[in-house]
């Protein structure tokens, strides 16, 4: 892995953050208490461009979960501890990793949209419930969810994620050995792929997923359902998902109308993946409400400011 170290950092510069990410991003940094403020003017164009790339970014991720429990099902992989978890961290590795074996910047940055998302929602359950969700179920705290993003993301790339680190994002206490947690989650990839991969004597049949949208009855659910088509993103999990895998049986990825249900779901009775439009349609919402929220502390993070301040507005002379 170390190989890859200086490859990896150059890609990360190349690709660069865009603005949504690092809106998510402020979103989750600790308030500062200083007087200097920055106001960041986004046209409609802008916020249109911000919503969709957080709406897609948690899209990919829930579909690639979805995806893991199929894999789980109906590959004889070993599996320890909770099948949620593992789902997890196959869905967060597969970005990372989205087109071989080394960091693909675009995945990474979506992946920190996926898990600001997880930290609004933790937000919203303790505020809004009072408490956490359900301790008995099956799924890690959303809490947790968005600290284990952050750790693989790290650890993947620590040179150039180091502003996380020792932050409310990455307590320093959790991020020493996110890179052994990224190097057993590469090598859990890499497993899969040899053991359960597809030989050259699978190609036929050539049995995978397919891809349905039913028709949808709400204009907000139609926007991303737009969204999802146009960006090629679905075909794409679900063109390199049939390649790297022999499945046993035909699956169907299917966006589905599921009144008062934000949800996504693996039945495996009939081996159908179920995507809500009720669920891309609350990552729209939470998207909205994120960028109301106060954006000050942009430019007070060092890291965020060292490697895009020039480009956001910063006034780099205001601060140490």
């Amino acid at each position: 892995m170390q190989g890859h170290k200086n490859r990896k950092a150059a890609a990360f510069r190349r690709g660069g953050f865009l603005l949504s990410v690092i809106l998510w991003i402020c979103s989750a940094l600790p308030s500062s208490a200083s007087d200097e403020s920055l106001q960041i003017e986004l046209t409609a164009e802008q916020r249109e461009l911000v919503l969709r790339h957080f709406v897609l970014s948690n899209l990919e991720f829930t579909i690639l979960h979805e995806i893991a429990h199929a894999i789980i099902h109906q590959f004889p992989i070993p599996v320890f501890g909770l099948e949620e978890d593992a789902a997890d961290q196959i869905a967060t590795t597969s970005m990372i990793l989205k087109y071989g074996v080394d960091v693909d910047p675009a995945a990474t940055h979506s992946l920190l949209a996926v898990s600001a998302d997880w930290l609004t929602e933790w937000r919203e359950e303790v505020t809004e419930q009072g408490n956490a969700h359900a301790f008995w179920d099956s799924h890690s705290l959303s809490i947790q969810r968005f600290y284990n993003i952050n750790c693989l993301l790290f650890g993947a790339n620590p040179d150039e994620l180091s502003f996380l680190l020792d932050t409310e994002m990455l307590p320093a206490e959790r991020g020493f050995d996110c890179d052994q947690a990224y190097e057993l989650a590469y090598r859990s990839y890499l497993w899969l792929l040899q053991y359960a991969g597809r030989e050259a004597e699978d190609s036929i049949p050539y049995v995978g997923l397919v891809v349905a949208y039913d028709e949808t009855r709400d204009p907000r659910h139609e926007k991303v359902r737009r969204w999802a088509v146009e960006s090629g993103m679905v075909q794409d999990i679900v063109a390199r998902a049939t390649e790297f895998l022999p499945w046993p049986h035909e699956t169907k990825l299917l966006f589905a109308n599921c009144p008062g249900s934000p949800e996504a779901y693996y039945n495996r009775n009939v081996h159908e993946i179920v995507i809500c439009y009720e669920l891309a349609a609350l990552f729209l919402e939470r998207g909205e409400r994120t960028m109301m929220s106060d954006l000050q502390s942009l430019c007070l993070n060092a890291g965020l400011r060292r490697l895009f301040g020039v480009q956001l507005g910063c006034r780099l002379e205001s601060y140490p």
